[in-house]
């Protein structure tokens, strides 16, 4: 079977435990105002300008952003990093935009990878109703699963639709999966205060297994790719955080007695 990616990063450190191959699935049905990797958002391949460097030289190019692969040939290039999954304890990290707009194919993956021993990660935000979830679910490690606010009007302002089906996949995976990872992308404007994380908290409660989290400072590293695409950077100049700006509410976690994961 065949899946629509845009890239595959290796020697991955941020995307799960030890060691990862990233591999990056094209389309995603939200369209967050401060995603990093806006290459990711359509189903269709597109085409980005790059800058190439020889010596002195500076030569302007095209990259073609999105290619099919057969799910054994990604595979085969995911084994070759065996050896550093096996002694980081790492492995493969499905990320995108969003794996589960290709279920078929995530679960064809998931399945090649346990029969060869690779642990497994899906890096996801909920926002896809699929009826091969719980398959999904078995052949699936660790789950980091992207929460970005509790509110529902803010998610439609800054993130797009979808906040209700991102609340039920959470409630499937937090009941059935091996581990959990909550990653929160903190964004200035959007849930970069006390109350904005205490209310995620109380949206977190809902789901009593869930007690893993990760904090993810904003960052500007998308902001050139959405010119180069001929999009709209909507972030303005807002600044990047660093990780001592969230130590506060970092604290906030610990001192509701949830553990922090932290690569």
């Amino acid at each position: 079977m065949r899946g629509f990616i845009f890239d595959i990063k290796r020697y991955a450190v941020n995307d799960g435990p030890g060691i990862r191959t990233t591999v990056f699935f094209k389309g995603c049905p939200l369209r967050c105002r401060w995603c990093h990797n806006p290459e990711s958002q359509e189903r269709q391949q597109e085409t980005m300008p790059v800058k190439r460097k020889l010596g002195d030289n500076v030569f302007n190019e095209e990259k073609e952003v999105g290619y099919f692969i057969d799910s054994r040939q990604l595979v085969e290039q995911i084994e070759r990093d065996f050896v550093f999954y096996d002694e980081s304890g790492g492995g493969v990290t499905f990320s995108g935009g969003e794996p589960l707009m290709q279920p078929e194919f995530l679960l064809e993956c998931l399945t090649l990878c346990k029969e060869k021993n690779i642990q497994t990660c899906i890096d996801t935000a909920g926002a896809i109703n699929t009826p091969l979830i719980n398959d999904i679910i078995d052949y699936t490690d660790i789950f980091l699963f992207d929460v970005k606010t509790a509110d529902k009007k803010v998610f439609e302002e800054y993130i797009g639709h979808g906040f209700d089906i991102v609340k039920n996949s959470l409630d499937i995976i937090s009941q059935k999966a091996k581990r959990v990872i909550i990653r929160i992308p903190v964004i200035p404007g959007v849930n970069f205060t006390e109350q904005a994380m205490n209310e995620i908290i109380q949206f977190i409660r809902q789901f009593p297994s869930l007690n893993e989290m990760s904090l993810l400072p904003f960052h500007r590293t998308g902001a050139d790719k959405y010119k180069r695409l001929g999009k709209t950077w909507k972030m303005n100049d807002l600044k990047s955080l660093q990780q001592e700006d969230i130590k506060p509410l970092v604290d906030i976690f610990k001192q509701q007695g949830f553990n922090i994961f932290s690569t």
